[in-house]
């Protein structure tokens, strides 16, 4: 069982069964709707993604896909899209487990920013730089 929350705590959720795969999305779409340079998420089984409490909010982000977030501080937690009929494309950050959990694949790689290529090489801070 994996479990996932919002970042207020007002949404819990479980998943049962397998995460199909977890794909880092670099798509132009993906960058604007989350506000970052690429967007993390897990693939999972529709059938098996259970809303434990709270409320969830819905977007119509385009004719094909909706967003799902938590109604009191906004956190995504998933996408639905007719391109991947049956999964919810749950946000990585609001799994409990993210941490244990790897990307196997970029998608939309034309869309990638170039920075992203030696993002590795930036210096690195355990914390916030003062």
């Amino acid at each position: 069982m994996i479990t996932g929350s919002c970042n207020c705590g007002a949404i819990k959720y479980q998943i049962s069964g397998t995460i199909k795969k977890i794909v880092n999305c670099h798509c132009n779409l993906c960058r604007k709707m989350n506000g970052s340079a690429f967007s993390t998420y897990a693939a999972v089984l529709q059938s098996g993604f259970e809303l434990i409490s709270g409320q969830l909010g819905c977007f119509k982000v385009s004719e094909n896909a909706r967003k799902y977030f938590c109604n009191q501080c906004v956190t995504p937690i998933y996408n639905m899209s007719s391109n991947y009929t049956g999964l919810n494309i749950v946000h990585l950050g609001s799994l409990d487990c993210a941490e244990i959990l790897e990307p196997e694949v970029n998608i939309y790689d034309e869309s990638k920013l170039q920075w992203l290529t030696d993002i590795g090489q930036l210096p690195t801070f355990e914390k916030s730089i003062k």
